[in-house]
């Protein structure tokens, strides 16, 4: 599945095994975003699927290129 563009913003949504592995991984992304200093918004749904929303929101809340690097970073660590 690839991005895709939903209300001016980048959205996926991947599903995984369980709850304790989603937070095992945001634990990762959290070092990741703080060292980019760009940090996604993120739902979970029932106990297996993330959906992440990217947009900077110190830019009028478009996508740049901040998105376009964090969605790389996401994708590498939620496939």
């Amino acid at each position: 599945m690839i991005w895709i563009d939903k209300n001016g913003a980048l959205e996926k949504e991947f599903i995984l095994n369980s709850f304790s592995e989603i937070i095992l991984k945001l634990q990762v992304l959290a070092l990741i975003a703080d060292k980019l200093n760009h940090h996604p918004d993120f739902t979970v749904k029932d106990y297996n699927k993330i959906i992440f929303h990217l947009k900077t929101h110190d830019q009028g809340n478009s996508v740049t290129e901040k998105d376009i690097q964090l969605s790389k970073e996401i994708d590498n660590l939620f496939k």
